[in-house]
């Protein structure tokens, strides 16, 4: 399962209460009007597990995958709460997701696959990552800054995914 998101380290970028995704301030996201930009909704990110790997080891979770660590999953997992995780109706769906607000992310998007509920939200849409999946979103080289970050400001939108048969 899930745990707890760790607290959020002290910096200016991270907000110290519960407060939507949508507060970040307009200069920490890129403006753009391509139709790339499309569909993006706000969301906060936490990670759990190992900061390389799917969490614990050959968990999927609530959605009952198994070796999330190896292909087609490729330790690129999350929890999702209620609206993405839709009472296990959202195991094995696809996302897009992308950090833009802190210093050490890429904003280049990546895609995560949900194998759990998240149990402890902390906003309307968050996404529990994996390690692997949380440093994905970092700047080369900026894995671990990224993930010292704690709770972070994201974006995601669903993408589609052909998964081979999983049991």
């Amino acid at each position: 399962f899930c745990y707890p998101p760790p607290p959020p380290a002290p910096t200016t970028n991270v907000p110290t209460t519960n407060v939507p995704a949508t507060n970040v301030p307009a200069s920490n996201i890129p403006a753009s009007n391509s139709s790339s930009d499309e569909g993006w909704l706000d969301a906060r990110a936490t990670w759990y597990g190992a900061p390389n790997g799917a969490g614990p080891y050959d968990n999927g979770g609530a959605c009952g995958f198994k070796n999330v660590n190896w292909p087609p999953f490729s330790s690129m997992t999350s929890c999702g709460n209620q609206p993405i995780f839709k009472d296990g109706k959202g195991c094995g769906s696809c996302y897009q997701i992308r950090c833009v607000a802190h210093r050490a992310c890429s904003g280049i998007p990546e895609t995560v696959i949900i194998t759990d509920m998240n149990y402890y939200p902390v906003s309307r849409y968050h996404f529990d990552l994996s390690g692997t999946a949380f440093g994905a979103m970092a700047k080369y080289g900026r894995h671990d800054e990224l993930r010292h970050a704690g709770i972070i400001d994201m974006q995601f939108k669903s993408k589609f995914c052909a998964l081979p048969a999983l049991s």
